[in-house]
């Protein structure tokens, strides 16, 4: 009788064990995730989970289905994203605005050498 009460203390032991180790911070981070994406506003610039830096020009929230982030990848180039492809925010058009310009064109690689 105690080995089958050892058995069972162990278990849950255990599965203590996995939800504090594996899936509490998964699930925090998630929650934080889906926070930041709430609080997203146009001018943002923001990073997909594909990869793709664009600047949030609209917010779509449709009567069914997921709310839509509209992002400008390029100059003209819009493409649509769920709220669920956003990996992280990078900046706000606000603080980059109220920042002094930086020396020379941002964003432009310059190659020097033969």
């Amino acid at each position: 009788m105690a080995a089958m009460w050892s058995v069972i203390f162990y278990t849950g032991l255990a599965v203590a064990a996995f939800y504090f180790i594996l899936l509490q911070p998964v699930l925090k981070e998630k929650k934080e995730q889906r926070k930041a994406v709430q609080q997203l506003k146009i001018g943002d610039e923001v990073i997909t989970t594909g990869g793709l830096i664009g600047e949030v020009k609209d917010v779509v929230v449709p009567a069914a289905g997921p709310t839509e982030i509209i992002l400008e990848i390029a100059p003209g180039i819009r493409v649509r994203a769920v709220t669920d492809a956003i990996a992280r925010r990078l900046s706000t058009l606000e603080t980059n605005e109220s920042q002094p310009a930086a020396e020379g064109p941002k964003g432009e690689v310059t190659h020097s050498g033969a």
